[in-house]
């Protein structure tokens, strides 16, 4: 208990300085994409990945409906391995204009992912009006 509350009360910047000095294996690798298209915005942040792991332990997916127009919006992540890509199930935001949702997945499996996306559309119905697309490679913080 006196651990936590010492550590409570370190200054903002030791605490920075404990967290850049930590081993690569205790860092938690972060990346983020986000992108925008007519009617939507969407981002998928990633934890725990780092360029040719197997799996992602923690992906945030977020969607945004930008427009009043009666369309509904749809978010879904995309990882690329040495020789294919898979793309994951849409998550659907039909709450209207001003809303946005977001859900906590991970990807596991034995392929290396080299990259990942965050897609981004505005649909009718099951028809996709617009979409954008935006790549992070493991390799790049971001």
């Amino acid at each position: 208990m006196k651990k936590r509350t010492k550590f409570s009360l370190v200054p903002l910047g030791a605490a920075l300085v404990v967290a850049i000095t930590a081993s690569p294996s205790q860092a938690a690798v972060q990346h983020y994409a986000s992108c925008y298209t007519t009617g939507s915005s969407g981002s998928a942040a990633t934890t725990g990945w780092d360029y040719t792991d197997a799996g992602i332990p923690k992906v945030v997916l977020k969607v945004y409906d930008e427009a009043a127009d009666g369309h509904h919006v749809r978010v879904r992540l995309v990882a690329s391995y040495a020789d294919s890509k898979q793309y994951f199930q849409w998550r659907a935001n039909y709450d209207g204009y001003g809303t946005y949702k977001s859900w906590e997945t991970y990807v596991s499996g034995s392929g290396n992912i080299f990259d990942v996306a965050v897609q981004v559309a505005t649909y009718e119905g099951n028809e996709q009006l617009s979409s954008c697309t935006k790549w992070v490679s493991g390799g790049t913080q971001g």
